[in-house]
């Protein structure tokens, strides 16, 4: 099978995930903590020029979790490991914006349409997190002619990671 026609079959099957579900992962399972373009303690990091413009944002949001971090920085492999549930059980929920930046991760969530997530912005250096955002958003609109190989090897690569990770069956 030709990489266009690979392309087309996937972009069927995983169709990008409506916002308001993409909140519902990152709030219950993630365990994020939403976050405010308002907020006090979120306003240095809203001079980086990767941020997406203020009418663009779908979502922002604070991830600290020890056991998500660690399965999102690769020191744990999936959610159905030893190792991610006895961090699981230790965790302990936080509130306060200013210690969940300290230690955690800020993803802001960038949308064209307010019906599906176009791009993140994620503080650091996180491809786990990288890779389920590109699922979230689904393959990109693209005819054949404009139509490059690494976009749905790209894609692939984020699937097969978020696989890995145990949060769905793919």
């Amino acid at each position: 099978m030709d990489k266009y026609t690979l392309y087309q079959k996937t972009k069927n099957r995983y169709k990008p995930w409506p916002i308001k579900n993409v909140y519902d992962f990152f709030i219950n399972t993630l365990k994020a903590q939403p976050l405010s373009l308002s907020d006090k303690d979120l306003k240095p990091f809203l001079i980086e020029h990767e941020i997406p413009e203020r009418n663009k944002v779908g979502g922002i949001y604070g991830i600290y979790d020890s056991a998500i971090t660690a399965l999102l920085n690769g020191k744990v492999k999936s959610v159905n490991d030893m190792a991610f549930q006895q961090l699981a059980q230790k965790s302990v929920p936080l509130t306060n914006t200013d210690t969940i930046l300290t230690i955690g991760l800020l993803v802001i969530l960038e949308t064209d349409d307010f019906e599906t997530v176009s791009g993140c912005y994620i503080g650091g250096t996180i491809n786990r997190l990288y890779n389920l955002v590109a699922f979230f958003a689904g393959l990109p609109e693209v005819d054949k002619m404009n139509f490059e190989n690494y976009i749905i090897d790209d894609y692939l690569s984020s699937l097969a990671d978020v696989k890995t990770m145990g949060f769905f069956e793919l």
